[in-house]
């Protein structure tokens, strides 16, 4: 008995021991939050109660830089683990991104985020990882010129066309009340980058289902109340198990975003029942199509032949490959599921998204959208001599200096990608701070330097020498309009002619160098695709405050849950009669 206290002691001692053992361990000289240093979960608390709050995700990150008033900061939410830091200084993320690429690579957090829904992805991939260059020699080729204009083109044009004539129906129908676009737009997207991946039939997609039950006898939308203010409300059309399949996959990214263990929390995800049945039918659809693809070539091959989808130019690839090498196709290898299937899940959300803001954007700033819409007449004299919406193939070749300033200015205030993760590959410094090998470094692109002012002025003598040398390639946003939505920042006067300028400023949604997004340029042909027909069927209107949020948003990838519009079929008539 006389050892009891003792060892009650040294218990007690072991256990305090420990528990700060396992307390974050913050890097030398970098701010940080004190209270979560002081808890075993960090930072984690306090950023869960914000998402629960606000609806939002990675905005919490730059609020802390601004906290803590600094532009490198480091976070505590993956317990027992290294901490993250957070740069939110343009000028360091581009050097990390262009010109640090042997220090720091594709991160682990994002890797292992992807790797449940698609574990062969090149997303998920380190670019030292030899599959990586195999997996992106697959798919290269649908970000040419020829591609996206002779496949990519044609098949978003003909989704989009859909989309307005929906849309027109709904406004008829809506008699003047604003109506919900969000899940219209979401599908939409979803059905064009389909059709860019499959051979999809137009009247096959969901938009045309739509189309269908809209013509129908229970087509008229219920009134929440006897105002033209209140929302038209229709009902919901189901979805395809293929395409649900996808939307289903692509939100289950939602729930696992702030997991300490992302790999273990989808696998837990991935035993449920509905989520088992989205991976059947997105096993089954794929299957199904690259069988219908096979006997599409095999009959009949010629290398030559122009390709109506990806998968087709992915076919034709791998079927010359293999008569060049003397060796039977691979066809059905996990390779070309994953890259189909992520081209599914990257080409729908984060397009239809940014595509969403800026459907808010324009409809607030009518001003602006004013100025668009004439820019887009004046851009296609042909289309509105001939009274008739300009083609596909001239909205590719198109150079409307204020169409693509708009764009370049929806994609920087939608803020779809907020940020840009990076892993440390070896030890190595940031802004004079060791970092130590194996930590996740945010550079954001959601606060500080790219919407709101910078914090403070960092030394010169604290930037690499490679950040030194770079300095003024690209310009920076006046602090005093930077939250503006403003499409002119982007244009300048070259021989007294206004330019767009990519450089005007800085903008991280689609990441800068070797491993930034894949599906850039197709991105941005379907945005401009997008609003070229939108404005050139339509006139935003004004909603009510209380439909037009900017604050409440909801999905992985910010979205706003209020968009809804109000739509006045355009006067193209009148205008030329004007004329």
């Amino acid at each position: 008995m006389d050892h009891l206290p003792a060892a009650l002691a040294v218990g007690l001692l072991l256990l305090f021991m420990g528990y700060r053992w396992l307390l974050p361990n913050p890097i030398p000289g970098i701010p940080y939050n004190h209270d979560a240093a002081r808890n075993l979960l960090g930072d984690l608390p306090a950023w869960t109660d914000y998402t629960k709050k606000t609806g939002e995700k990675l905005s919490w990150l730059p609020l802390q830089a601004r906290k803590l008033n600094s532009p490198i900061i480091q976070i505590f939410v993956n317990p027992f683990n290294k901490p993250w830091v957070v740069i939110t200084d343009f000028r360091e993320s581009q050097d990390i991104l262009l010109r640090r690429t042997k220090e720091f690579d594709r991160s682990d957090l994002l890797g292992n985020l992807f790797k449940g829904i698609g574990p062969d992805h090149h997303i998920s991939m380190k670019t030292t990882n030899p599959q990586f260059k195999v997996h992106r020699k697959l798919i290269q080729h649908l970000m040419t010129p020829g591609f996206l204009n002779q496949v990519a083109a044609p098949r978003m044009y003909e989704t989009f066309t859909e989309l307005v004539d929906l849309w027109a129906q709904k406004a008829r129908l809506a008699g003047g009340r604003p109506f919900s676009a969000l899940d219209d737009f979401y599908r939409a997207a979803l059905d064009a980058i389909w059709a860019v991946t499959f051979p999809l039939d137009p009247e096959e997609s969901i938009i045309h289902a739509e189309k269908r039950f809209l013509a129908g006898p229970t087509s008229s939308p219920g009134i929440l109340k006897n105002s033209l203010d209140a929302p038209a409300v229709f009902p919901e059309v189901p979805v395809p198990d293929a395409p649900n399949s996808i939307l289903t996959l692509t939100e289950s990214l939602e729930s696992i975003m702030l997991s300490p263990t992302p790999k273990l929390a989808f696998w837990l995800l991935s035993k449920l029942p509905y989520m088992r049945k989205a991976t059947a039918a997105k096993e089954k659809m794929i299957a199904t199509e690259l069988e219908k693809a096979k006997a599409r070539f095999s009959s009949d091959f010629d290398s030559q032949q122009t390709a109506r989808c990806a998968m087709d130019d992915i076919m034709r690839r791998e079927l010359a490959a293999a008569a060049r090498e003397d060796r039977e196709p691979a066809y059905n290898t996990r390779t070309v599921y994953n890259e189909l299937f992520g081209l599914l899940v990257a080409g729908h959300d984060t397009t239809s998204t940014t595509a969403t803001w800026g459907l808010k954007l324009l409809s607030d700033h009518p001003e602006i959208q004013r100025k668009l819409r004439q820019a887009i007449r004046d851009g296609f004299p042909s289309a509105v001599a001939e009274r008739r919406p300009p083609t596909a193939e001239e909205i590719f070749k198109a150079r409307i200096p204020y169409l693509d300033a708009t764009l370049e200015e929806i994609v920087r205030k939608s803020m779809t990608a907020p940020g840009v993760s990076r892993t440390a590959m070896v030890d190595t410094v940031i802004l004079g701070h060791r970092i130590p090998k194996g930590t996740t470094v945010f550079l954001m692109g959601n606060g500080p330097d790219f919407i709101a002012p910078p914090i403070g002025t960092i030394p010169e003598e604290l930037r690499s020498k490679s950040c030194r040398e770079a300095n003024g390639k690209i310009g920076a946003w006046d602090p005093v309009d930077s939250h503006l939505f403003k499409p002119e920042r982007w244009i300048v006067m070259e021989d007294g002619k206004e330019c767009f300028d990519s450089t005007s400023g800085p903008v991280l949604t689609f990441g800068l160098g070797p491993r930034g997004c894949f599906g850039r340029r197709m991105a941005y042909l379907e945005l401009k695709i997008v609003f070229v027909l939108l404005l050139w069927n339509f006139e935003l209107q004004p909603v009510p405050e209380a439909l037009s949020s900017y604050q409440a948003v909801d999905k992985l990838t910010h979205q706003p849950r209020f968009c809804y519009l109000r739509l006045l079929e355009s006067s193209l008539e009148k205008e030329i009669d004007l004329l």
